[in-house]
């Protein structure tokens, strides 16, 4: 599959809005420490997750990501940033890959 192929099957899968969902973020910063925080869930597909938070991660850069924190539901999965831009000056709209 070449990567024109892969793009237009990204942009065909169905994206669940997930209307802002608050949610917990895990990641490793640059000094080799464990950082924590809540972030925004702007959509979800069967491959990815956009988010919204007032920072920016580098491409490739993983994350832990919790949905339902300390609920029944509670779910996680794990992503690798594959784009980050600027949405306004408070937020940053990151996408990540689903690993």
């Amino acid at each position: 599959m070449n990567l024109q192929q892969e793009l237009d099957e990204r942009r065909q899968s169905l994206r669940v809005d997930m209307e802002s969902e608050r949610i917990k973020i895990a990641w490793t910063d640059a000094s080799g420490e464990t950082k924590y925080d809540d972030a925004l869930c702007a959509d979800l597909s069967r491959r990815g997750i956009l988010i919204e938070y007032h920072l920016p991660f580098t491409l490739g850069e993983l994350l832990d990501i919790t949905f339902n924190h300390n609920t029944d539901k509670q779910n996680a999965i794990k992503a690798q940033v594959c784009r980050c831009q600027q949405q306004n000056s408070e937020n940053y709209r990151t996408a990540l890959q689903i690993i």
